[in-house]
């Protein structure tokens, strides 16, 4: 009599499936992308790839131990709310996830540091407004503090990687400040109903939904004011600037209108996943439309 083998479960229910759903493969590594660039942007096509490959690593190192940092804080959270999830499922242990973020984080100093000590610093300052927003940002009024300093460190960062860190790129606080707070609305605006409780409620419910959803769309438009104005105070290339412009400027009118016949966490979730990309190429057209 032969023994018969058990069909192996499905990808998310085993370990690999699981350090997957930790490190949000999309998400870091579109922030590496983003990263590289902005890097490319600023340097107009002229940088080394060693340069571009060393920076992009940096950032998708920092951005996955970010991304299993977070869900290791929110363990407690999720016991009670998300059991399926990787961590309070056992598919990964938290001791584990935290081993592998403290390694990451390592290589992604190191490769900040073979950039120059000004890249480190920033690196690491990237680094603590990730942990910042995990540990204590996340549910308060100031949470969009950690998105904003994401936005604003990461031109600065580019643009030092290639030594050519100068003073036009003070904009960069006005420019990501407005985008990162931008951002932040719009992501966390699906989870209003998910959050709505104890240690997890943000600005968003501090407003309640019916003014939250126009204070976005307001926070887009002024993203997009911001940096126009920004790069109209420089030496303006519309070739950058006018095409996320325009797709952002579009894409958040659809947006818009449809929520405005009816808002539902369906279209919530399509505003995040369409406008965010945007968001990125608007501060992208801005970092291009005033490189040297």
């Amino acid at each position: 009599m032969t023994e018969q083998t058990l069909p192996q479960p499905p990808l998310r229910r085993r370990p690999l499936g699981g350090w997957l759903r930790l490190m949000r493969p999309l998400t870091t590594l579109s922030i590496a992308v983003f990263g590289v660039a902005l890097l490319v942007a600023w340097a107009e096509g002229d940088v080394s790839w060693h340069v571009a490959l060393r920076l992009g690593l940096a950032l998708l190192a920092v951005a996955g131990a970010a991304m299993l940092h977070n869900d290791v804080s929110d363990l407690t959270h999720d016991t009670s709310a998300h059991l399926w999830r990787p961590l309070p499922s056992g598919l990964v242990t938290s001791s584990s996830a935290l081993r592998v973020a403290v390694a990451l984080l390592i290589v992604a100093v190191a490769l900040a540091a073979s950039l120059g000590w000004r890249d480190l610093l920033i690196l690491i300052g990237l680094a603590a407004a990730a942990a910042l927003y995990s540990l204590d940002l996340r549910g308060s009024l100031f949470g969009w503090l950690s998105f904003a300093l994401v936005a604003v460190l990461l031109p600065l960062l580019a643009a030092e990687a290639l030594n050519d860190l100068r003073d036009v790129l003070w904009w960069s606080l006005p420019v990501g400040g407005s985008t990162g707070l931008a951002a932040y609305l719009v992501y966390k605006l699906p989870d209003y109903e998910r959050d709505d409780e104890d240690g997890q409620r943000n600005v968003l419910h501090w407003m309640t939904i019916d003014y939250a959803v126009p204070v976005t769309w307001g926070a887009i438009a002024a993203a997009a004011t911001v940096a126009a104005a920004a790069a109209n105070s420089e030496d303006f290339r519309a070739e950058w600037f006018a095409p996320p412009a325009g797709l952002l400027i579009v894409v958040a009118l659809t947006m818009t209108g449809f929520l405005i016949w009816r808002v539902t966490e369906g279209r919530l979730l399509w505003q995040r996943w369409l406008v965010l990309p945007c968001l990125m190429a608007l501060e992208l057209g801005w970092m291009g439309s005033i490189a040297p």
